[in-house]
């Protein structure tokens, strides 16, 4: 908690008040759970971001450790290392303060892969590099079976990611779709554009390279692509 006085924590940038404003009935009732009206009457907002910098942060030195063994260790020059989380979390961007949204906030997730050289799938290894294609983890395990160099699984869906991790521009006609627990409701994202549709028939659609934080649903506006 010393890593980030209280002074100093700032708000999401993306919050924005009355946001819910143009949300269709299914996501607005999505947005609105008990826990983030609570954090804001009892002036614990700061506090609560705070403490999750906090647990990112020693989430972060803990990993830190782990690369830190492998790199000393003889295995260094033969292990893929991949990093990934299964949900992102909502700060009270759309009035939330949790998970189990549609949403970039919660659905975006960290993913790093890291591949050595003379691995059978990819000699080259990686490079550090950006790639802004849109993924889904479900391709994780057909890029490690790829990685090395085994068969792959019709159990398993999602293409390989190693074209990408070869050239972070390669042509990708994929997007990307998350589901809710409930049938029927689903986002799915592409690099320009992000779809939401709930089981009720309710439908968002965000232009994401002008609007990253979702503050302009356009599913009942005439767009252009």
């Amino acid at each position: 908690f010393d890593l980030f006085p209280i002074e100093e924590i700032e708000l999401p940038p993306g919050y924005l008040e009355n946001d819910l404003a143009d949300l269709p009935g299914a996501g607005a009732r999505l947005a609105r759970n008990r826990y983030f009206p609570h954090i804001r009457e009892q002036k614990q907002w700061k506090r609560g971001i705070q403490g999750y910098l906090a647990s990112i942060s020693f989430a972060d030195a803990m990993l830190g450790r782990v690369l830190d063994a492998l790199e000393e260790g003889p295995n260094a020059k033969d292990t893929i290392v991949v990093l990934w989380s299964d949900h992102g979390w909502h700060l009270g961007e759309k009035e939330h303060w949790q998970k189990f949204t549609l949403w970039r906030a919660c659905t975006r997730v960290p993913l790093i892969i890291r591949v050595p050289e003379q691995t059978l799938g990819l000699v080259a290894g990686t490079k550090s590099a950006l790639c802004s294609k849109p993924v889904n983890l479900l391709s994780l395990a057909p890029t490690l079976l790829q990685l090395c160099g085994i068969e792959p699984s019709s159990k398993h869906d999602g293409p390989s990611l190693v074209p990408l991790l070869h050239n972070t521009n390669a042509k990708w006609n994929h997007v990307s779709i998350t589901h809710l627990q409930n049938p029927g409701s689903f986002g799915l994202s592409d690099e320009k554009w992000r779809y939401i549709k709930y089981t009720n028939g309710d439908e968002e659609l965000y232009n994401i390279q002008n609007d990253p934080f979702e503050w302009k649903n356009l599913a009942s506006k005439q767009t252009s692509s």
